[in-house]
């Protein structure tokens, strides 16, 4: 990544080309964009970039109204007038359903992401493109320093990462949010300013009023973003060791659970086996971020001595016969369902990409197997796995029937017309 620029002027031509560069190869990108400052400004470059870039991908706005101001409502519409001006497909997409007492952005935040991702689901497109801006990426560091994470927190934000099979784009992350309000003003375009932005009852708020204080230390944005980027070196570093050791050392079922040697943890650095127990979590519960760094240690330090169980981020972890097991825990709830129609795909608990083939007779419905799920569809496990470890897998069901189970055989397709396919959508860092 290079330095922070912020020398007050707007981005010229080149600085947006390089910015949005990445961004060539896919084929239909979505836009989120709320009407404040960083996300317009993030609509009006890719406007003239895909003016000036023949290989720019198509793009769809959003536009997510929580419904928690009477204003959101405006807001949406100035953004969708905007975007008919430019003619790019706009789209608001409201929350609905009870709102939490507590944690309300946090909240807010995971389910403005499910709307967009759900809608890029139907539509096709593949990159979620954000206007976080290095001024993020500083609050975002201080957050995480207070919240004690390691390695992979300070990290803070990545120019690129994925979530439930999308990728999430951040191509103004080395942009001050400055410059992007100078741009705004020279080229006459308007945006709204969230009050809650200085509501010092939430947590970034306070983060960024801390700032101004930091700078007189020798602790200001910049500093911060470039210890970021250094612990982000570090983490891609420690990334590749732990790749090598999933494709060798962990055992992974098609269906969602993994296992390997509980001696594996004793052979490595603390942190490399922090993160690889953190990764197999977040792949096999399907959970958009690792655990909290205190969770993470204790349990390692319980499960890596110690015969037991423990439940985290979404999992259960037992450790037995040797061995370290990690599978999906299904909850007294039970998991969602998700009804896949012939020739559609859809995610299913964060975690498979589930498409059901076009000749089928009818939808079939994706559901958790279920305790006792083996047994009662008259398989057996395979060798060195539990039958619990199969009680989060996705399968496919017509009426009461388990039609498919990724790793198993069951009925021909011929018998009941179609075929499903349960992708895992992989591992996230």
């Amino acid at each position: 990544m290079p330095a922070v620029v912020d020398d007050g002027t707007p981005l010229c031509e080149s600085e947006a080309a390089r910015l949005f560069a990445p961004l060539a190869r896919h084929r239909l990108i979505a836009l989120a964009v709320s009407g404040g400052g960083d996300s317009m400004a993030l609509l009006h470059l890719y406007d003239r970039w895909r003016k000036a870039c023949p290989q720019a991908p198509r793009a769809v706005v959003f536009t997510v109204d929580h419904g928690l101001r009477a204003e959101a409502a405006d807001e949406a519409a100035m953004v969708a007038r905007h975007c008919e001006t430019l003619r790019i497909p706009h789209k608001t997409l409201r929350w609905q359903g009870p709102r939490p007492a507590s944690g309300i952005q946090e909240a807010a935040r995971a389910a403005r992401y499910s709307l967009m991702i759900g809608e890029m689901a139907v539509l096709g497109a593949d990159a979620l493109v954000l206007a976080h801006t290095c001024d993020d990426q500083a609050e975002t560091f201080l957050d995480r320093l207070a919240r004690g994470s390691g390695v992979y927190g300070l990290a803070a934000m990545a120019p690129e990462t994925r979530r439930e099979g999308i990728v999430l784009a951040r191509p103004l992350l080395d942009v001050s949010r400055a410059r992007l309000r100078t741009m705004l003003v020279a080229a006459g375009i308007a945006w709204v300013d969230d009050p809650s932005n200085e509501d010092s009852h939430y947590r970034r708020v306070r983060m960024r009023r801390l700032l101004p204080v930091l700078e007189r230390e020798g602790l200001g944005r910049d500093r911060l973003v470039a210890t970021a980027r250094s612990m982000a070196r570090a983490a891609a570093a420690l990334d590749g060791w732990v790749d090598g050791i999933i494709a060798g050392d962990v055992m992974r079922h098609p269906a969602g659970p993994c296992r390997f040697a509980a001696s594996l943890l004793e052979c490595l650095p603390d942190e490399v086996a922090l993160r690889l127990v953190a990764r197999l979590l977040r792949d096999t519960g399907g959970a958009s971020h690792v655990p909290r760094l205190a969770r993470l240690e204790a349990a390692l330090a319980d499960l890596g001595s110690n015969e037991g169980r423990r439940t985290l981020a979404g999992c259960v972890m037992e450790r037995r016969d040797g061995e370290i097991l990690v599978h999906r825990e299904i909850g007294r709830a039970g998991l969602d369902e998700l009804e896949i129609r012939p020739g559609e795909t859809g995610i299913w608990d964060r975690r498979f990409a589930v498409t059901l083939s076009a000749d089928a007779a009818g939808p079939v419905r994706i559901t958790a197997l279920g305790a006792g799920g083996l047994r009662r569809a008259g398989l057996a496990p395979p060798q060195g796995w539990p039958r619990a470890a199969f009680a989060g897998a996705p399968a496919a069901r017509r009426g009461g029937d388990v039609l498919a189970l990724p790793g198993f055989d069951l009925t021909p397709a011929a018998q009941w017309r179609g075929s499903v396919v349960a992708r895992r959508i992989g591992i996230l860092r």
